[in-house]
């Protein structure tokens, strides 16, 4: 079996205990996700099965699109409402206070990364030297928030967000310096990813109605074809490719390209400024 099921993920489980239920309930081999979602997350979770699991690389530039809620007037040391409060303040910002400062965020920015998340710091996940009362500075990254609406004030400290993004953003952290930018403080309650590249959450499928089913249905990986751009072979190119031969091309690509050979996706190609070979077999 090879191909991608695109699942809404429940809020309270990892991601690595939903590809642990999928292999065991279909007995499958190879399986993984293309993006970890915070186990206080829900939303659109996609899972790679048998030779899908080669794109995982292919999917970590992929914008993302996210629904969230910002609690303000305190913040924990995980800066989400799994962990303790560390901060309180009783400087709440208006509707149009944050309307106004979150247009400042769109664009590219250096993010600091939470201490309670999976970066490395010499060799060590930052959350285990978090919990272990460690101290430690993480770097920043540049990213890049590309729509940043605030949808709703919920009530008197809680607004809705939606945010689409670079990949390795971190949305925890987003609520953080738009508080501080406010002068106030702020934790995320809730976070729903509504989109990752290929998987939306129009078409994504409950984690218990996968469980309870008898078939998994996969989608297949051609349905990828308009996700990148695509190179069309010719018989001898063809000939040249699987025999892992390079083929001359006039200009390079701008993005992974998938090679093509009636109407069947080979896998995907490693390209040179005048000429290409097969990087990721999938036949």
């Amino acid at each position: 079996m090879n191909g991608f099921i695109n699942i809404y993920k429940p809020s309270g489980m990892t991601s690595t205990a939903v590809v642990r239920s999928i292999k065991k309930k279909f007995n499958l081999k190879k399986v993984g996700h293309l993006g970890t979602l915070d186990p206080l997350a829900c939303g659109v979770l996609g899972i790679a099965v048998g030779k899908a699991t080669k794109m995982f690389d292919y999917f970590l530039e992929k914008k993302k699109t996210y629904r969230a809620i910002f609690s303000f007037g305190y913040e924990t040391n995980t800066l989400d409402s799994t962990g303790e409060v560390v901060n309180k303040t009783k400087s709440i910002p208006s509707y149009h206070d944050v309307e106004r400062a979150i247009i400042s965020f769109i664009g590219k920015n250096n993010q600091i990364p939470p201490n309670f998340s999976a970066k490395h710091v010499d060799g060590v996940r930052a959350y285990d030297l978090a919990r272990a009362g460690e101290q430690f500075e993480l770097k920043p990254k540049e990213i890049e928030i590309y729509k940043f609406i605030l949808l709703a004030q919920i009530n008197n400290t809680d607004f809705e967000c939606e945010i689409e993004c670079s990949s390795g953003t971190y949305i925890r952290s987003i609520g953080r310096d738009l508080a501080y930018k406010l002068g106030s403080l702020a934790t995320m309650v809730f976070l729903e990813r509504t989109e990752n590249g290929l998987f939306k959450l129009e078409n994504a499928r409950n984690f218990n109605d996968i469980l309870s089913s008898d078939k998994l249905i996969l989608t297949p990986i051609n349905d990828l074809f308009g996700l990148f751009d695509n190179y069309v072979l010719d018989k001898e190119q063809y000939n040249h490719v699987i025999n892992g031969r390079k083929v001359t091309i006039e200009k390079p690509f701008e993005k992974p390209t998938f090679l093509v050979f009636e109407d069947k996706i080979l896998g995907v190609a490693k390209e040179n400024v005048n000429y290409l070979r097969l990087k990721t077999n999938l036949i």
